[in-house]
């Protein structure tokens, strides 16, 4: 994607969230222009906001959190997925203001960030830009790297939204500084290598942004003979973006193409490693792969749906609207999914959008996997609670394939909203019964998904249950207690 596409999305974020938020007076650019200022200065003109909406120029990461604080906005909601989004799509990222911090308020940084919950999220970020900024810094012992970088990633696999995509990109800029880069690869691979710990995808795929030739080698390892399942989905993100920044050899590239081509039978069923091992495939330019379509009437549906629940969005289709919600429910890239999504959550559509897809789930035929599949999906991204009833009565239904079942139960990780303990034991009950009754390769899966969402819902007694229940897989009885070590919200 160009650059120029970027900053067109960019430019929607700021428009979006300034015409279309709650502030009547902001909706004037020259208002908003009046307000700007911080600094005593002179009054920005209006048109320089014309400009950024426009996209006829580039805002940096300032510009971004002035928006944030005029129009009361959660802290870094525009920041944090404008910066995830511009990594995805492997852009230079500007060095504004990063090595901006003091050198004492570093040093208490650095002293905070070795204590495990002693950072939130805006920490993280202050820290590692201006560690960025700081090429040759060093510290002492070496291994004080190691333990910044593993307290970093234990926060970030159980952060949420904002806070997960904050901490995404803390830990992407210490796997590309000069310093850290071997200690923070080291905290990722000691994360995934760790059979008590239930967590593996994040800490491989992280790997995308090392270039260390010991990264490459090991998503190459992972995708030769992957752990589980989920390690081969971990190996598979990384490798696409690998693929994309050109950190393969030729030699290295060779022998993607061939593992590429001979991934293990099965993979392609698999909801997640499938639409994947198909991504990689078309990255690397193999015979017989190309894009996915993208189903585009139910883009516009959805999208004409989301902007008729506000008033300001004005007439007419919204095509950037359009184009996040086709890339956050049907590109094969789940980052791709994550990014867009994010994206459209930072705005105000994100509600109306949510509800609109709901309705449209809940009125529809079910029967579609891939729509159902990636509706709730979607729903899940754009955080907030309205696919909650739906999410239950689904995982309620003894008729409803394995397929749905495991999108259904992964669509409640991480989401606003709670369901009831007694109500997820219902749950778990019709769903263990099938795991009996009308076995599937998903069953597993289906299982784990049900025990992250009881974890980020915070169900501590029946995390308990689950941990005990010996009827229960091995695996999903373990990722139950590493639950009950977690603390699952971050900020």
């Amino acid at each position: 994607m160009s650059g120029r596409r970027t900053r067109r999305r960019q430019a929607w974020l700021l428009r979006a969230n300034r015409v279309l938020g709650h502030d009547d007076e902001f909706r004037s650019a020259r208002n908003f222009a009046r307000a700007f200022r911080t600094d005593g200065d002179r009054a920005l003109a209006p048109s320089q906001i014309t400009r950024w909406e426009k996209a006829e120029s580039a805002a940096d990461g300032s510009v971004l959190s002035r928006y944030e604080v005029l129009l009361r906005l959660p802290g870094q909601s525009l920041t944090a997925s404008y910066e995830a989004a511009r990594r995805f799509l492997n852009e230079e990222r500007p060095a504004d203001g990063l090595a901006a911090v003091p050198d004492a308020e570093l040093h208490e940084l650095i002293d905070r960030a070795c204590t495990p919950g002693a950072m939130c999220g805006a920490d993280w970020r202050v820290f590692t830009r201006a560690v960025a900024g700081r090429p040759d810094l060093l510290l002492h012992p070496p291994g004080t790297w190691r333990v910044i970088a593993e307290n970093l990633l234990g926060e970030l696999v159980v952060a949420e939204r904002t806070a997960w995509l904050v901490r995404q990109e803390a830990m992407s800029r210490l796997l590309e500084h000069r310093a850290s880069a071997r200690h923070a690869f080291e905290a990722c691979v000691g994360m995934a290598d760790d059979r008590a710990n239930p967590v593996c995808i994040e800490p491989i795929s992280l790997l995308d942004a090392s270039t260390l030739p010991e990264a490459s080698g090991y998503v190459l390892a992972q995708l030769r003979n992957p752990d589980s399942v989920r390690a081969l989905h971990g190996a598979l993100l990384a490798a696409v973006a690998k693929v994309r920044r050109g950190h393969f050899t030729a030699a290295a590239t060779a022998e993607l193409k061939h593992l590429a081509a001979a991934l293990p039978l099965g993979v392609d069923d698999h909801p997640l490693v499938g639409p994947m091992a198909a991504e990689l495939a078309h990255v690397l330019r193999l015979p017989g792969t190309s894009a996915p379509a993208a189903q585009s009437q139910v883009c516009v549906r959805l999208a004409l749906t989301a902007q008729a629940r506000l008033p300001s969005a004005g007439p007419g289709v919204d095509e950037v609207l359009v184009e996040l919600v086709s890339e956050a429910m049907f590109s094969r890239n789940p980052d791709e999914r994550l990014y867009a999504a994010a994206l459209i959550t930072a705005t105000p559509y994100g509600h109306p959008l949510a509800v609109a897809v709901t309705e449209w789930l809940a009125a529809g035929d079910l029967r579609d996997e891939l729509l159902l599949e990636r509706g709730l999906g979607l729903l899940n991204k754009l955080g907030a609670p309205t696919h909650r009833v739906l999410v239950r009565s689904l995982l309620l239904d003894p008729a409803l394939s394995a397929r749905n079942r495991h999108a259904a139960a992964w669509a409640a990780t991480h989401s606003p909203g709670r369901i009831g303990a007694d109500e997820w034991r219902a749950v778990v009950g019709t769903q263990t019964a099938l795991v009996r009754t009308r076995p599937s390769p998903l069953d597993d899966d289906i299982l784990r998904g049900l025990v992250h969402s009881i974890g980020t819902d915070a169900h501590p007694e029946l995390l308990r249950e689950l941990h005990a229940d010996s009827r229960l897989p091995a695996q999903v009885r373990d990722l139950a207690a590493w639950w009950l070590r977690r603390e699952p919200r971050q900020v």
